[in-house]
């Protein structure tokens, strides 16, 4: 593994310590000083996949190592970027876990494991782009949603304790899922029909069924059914922060599926 992937690792550890502990005391320099790390983290493990890139000859996309790097630099983009435009302090501390989870799965994995699939082909690369790209995406989903659980106990609570004075609104935990959706959804939807497209190409069949693929086709159809919900039957609430996280818990589970 390159030295540069452990530094932003690092990073992205004090980055965490520090969001969690900005949760806890709600100390303005502990926010800032979290965002630093994880700023920093974000431009060493972006020097890191373009190092890896010019030595491989194609994108960080190909064997399992890759995968879990990518992800996690897709899921600090996510959280950088929604961060900065809904101004939601807690976020890190929710966001940031599943990311730094990410960089430490790919510490046993070998960065020079072989693949059976091939480097460039455009759909496949299309597929897996968009998929990355939704993964960050339902990231926010899912840390918005189970904020969102969290904050609405608090408020049916007789009890109003620390979390409530911790986490935004609920309308505003509202209004991030539905965004996350928005760009998530169609993204993954994209992703499966290049799959689509790319399995009946190489194989000659619609769909090559395993494991990993049926988890994500049922993540699909969770998310699907999350759209419409919102779109023609005015869902919102905790019906979607469930879904929310219902679906990104199914995404998990396919990619420890895919790793092992």
């Amino acid at each position: 593994m390159s030295a540069l992937f452990v530094i932003a690792t690092f990073l992205y550890f004090l980055g965490m310590i520090k969001y969690l502990l900005y949760l806890a005391m709600r100390n303005k320099i502990l926010f800032i000083l979290a965002t630093i790390m994880i700023s920093a983290g974000f431009v060493v493990e972006t020097a890191a996949l373009i190092q890896r890139s010019m030595e491989t000859g194609h994108g960080p996309y190909t064997n399992l190592f890759e995968y879990c790097v990518f992800l996690a630099w897709v899921v600090f983009a996510v959280f950088l970027i929604a961060e900065g435009y809904f101004k939601i302090k807690p976020l890190g501390a929710f966001m940031v876990p599943i990311g730094f989870a990410l960089m430490m799965v790919s510490f046993p994995i070998s960065p020079d494991a072989g693949s059976s699939l091939p480097a460039k082909a455009y759909w496949l690369t299309l597929h897996r782009t968009l998929s990355f790209l939704s993964f960050g995406a339902f990231s926010l989903v899912f840390a918005a949603g189970v904020m969102y659980l969290i904050q609405e106990r608090q408020l049916k609570s007789k009890h109003i304790g620390g979390w409530y004075r911790r986490l935004p609104s609920l309308d505003a935990l509202d209004d991030i899922n539905r965004k996350g959706l928005v760009f998530g959804f169609p993204l993954i939807t994209i992703g499966a029909l290049a799959a689509v497209a790319w399995t009946s190409h190489k194989y000659g069949i619609i769909i090559k069924l395993e494991t990993s693929t049926a988890l994500l086709l049922t993540a699909w159809v969770v998310y699907a059914a999350l759209s419409v919900g919102r779109i023609a039957l005015g869902w919102r609430g905790r019906r979607t922060a469930t879904l929310g996280i219902i679906g990104f818990s199914i995404v998990v589970i396919a990619l420890i599926a895919h790793i092992n």
